[in-house]
């Protein structure tokens, strides 16, 4: 059977912080665990339903902060007007990806400024990675996940994927590959690279997801990748994100088991040293400078769970997943899944940080906050 990436994933939330201490707590829309990172969490809803252009499911919601200090989300298939459910949906005619340019703003209460990347008339979206003409959108679907801006130009690391006749996308689906688009800051007309061997696949179906999160940092673009549920790393320079032969990939790493492995990069990836597991695919693994260590956020599996981990660096070691959010299921089919932090959000020197996930019988990108300790 292929292996899929939303294989692994599977309303409202909102945990609460009760009389100053953790208890296991059960609202009507989500419970939390006493983590010893957080300090509470708050639900804030739905994202990005308030708009002009009709555009009401979406999933992925990734964001790459711009030099202007606003960020460009993206999302993957977009849904436009009334629709039921996404499972089962047809996809042809479908957008297979959108964006939105997001106003740097307080987001406590939700995210109120922003505006999606349309088409010339202004009426509709517009799919900003687009088809190649040899690509059958029934078929074959674009997913941006992440990204980073050098100088001018921003490059979106992207999946392409083919759909299984017969199979919901959100049971299985066949990964061809990482590609990588590269656009001018403010024109967004990405352009698809072309690798080596003469593909837009910079990764085959069988390497990591390499591109599902990204952190500029240290004279480096540290690029991360899932395999079969597990996160590896690689990098490569700023100027070199084009180049396949560039990148370097973790190969060695410590672990809370063996802290005092040294880290070690290779010009050749192999699967020796997968940092965490229980990743479906996207992530987020950011500095926090309010821990002062590194914090992912992912999904946990198909658990309906949203779990935190911390790092003294990049490389580890990575702590055991802690659960900070658990959203309550609205039917037994639900997947909950696309867990991340918006770094670019966090107030309070990081005290406060911002998740979003994704409820596939929902079909929007939600919201909650986090208060760390």
């Amino acid at each position: 059977m292929t292996e899929s990436r939303r294989h692994f994933l599977k309303l409202s939330a909102g945990g609460l912080f009760l009389g100053g201490t953790w208890a296991l707590v059960r609202s009507a829309h989500g419970e939390s665990d006493p983590p010893s990172h957080v300090a509470a969490v708050r639900y804030l809803g739905n994202q990005f339903q308030d708009n002009p252009v009709r555009v009401t499911g979406q999933d992925g919601a990734t964001s790459i902060v711009l030099p202007s200090g606003d960020a460009l989300w993206l999302f993957g298939d977009t849904i436009e007007g009334p629709f039921e459910s996404i499972r089962g949906l047809a996809l042809e005619g479908r957008l297979s990806n959108t964006a939105a340019i997001v106003a740097t703003q307080d987001v406590s209460g939700g995210i109120k400024r922003f505006r999606f990347l349309t088409q010339p008339d202004g009426k509709r979206p517009r799919q900003v990675v687009p088809f190649a003409a040899d690509e059958n959108p029934a078929v074959q679907r674009v997913w941006p996940i992440h990204g980073v801006c050098v100088g001018e130009q921003i490059y979106v690391f992207y999946h392409r994927i083919s759909l299984i006749p017969g199979v919901d996308v959100f049971e299985d689906f066949r990964l061809d590959g990482m590609g990588i688009a590269r656009a001018k800051i403010g024109e967004w007309q990405f352009e698809r690279l072309q690798s080596p061997d003469g593909t837009r696949e910079f990764w085959k179906g069988d390497q990591p997801t390499f591109g599902v999160f990204i952190e500029q940092r240290d004279g480096y673009v540290y690029v991360w990748g899932s395999l079969m549920t597990g996160m590896f790393l690689a990098r490569t320079r700023p100027d070199t994100i084009a180049n396949l032969a560039s990148y370097e990939y973790l190969v060695a790493a410590p672990t809370t088991s063996n802290p005092e492995v040294e880290p070690r990069w290779s010009k050749s990836f192999e699967p020796t040293a997968s940092l965490f597991d229980s990743v479906p695919n996207e992530m987020s693994a950011s500095f926090n400078r309010h821990l002062g260590r590194y914090t992912a956020i992912h999904s946990h599996l198909r658990e309906n769970k949203i779990v935190l981990r911390t790092a003294p660096r990049i490389v580890g070691p990575w702590s055991e997943a802690e659960i900070v959010f658990r959203p309550e299921r609205i039917k037994d089919s639900d997947l909950i899944y696309a867990a991340k932090e918006h770094p670019e959000l966090a107030r309070d020197n990081g005290r406060v940080i911002y998740v979003t996930f994704v409820n596939s019988t929902t079909y929007v990108p939600q919201m909650i906050e986090l208060t760390l300790k």
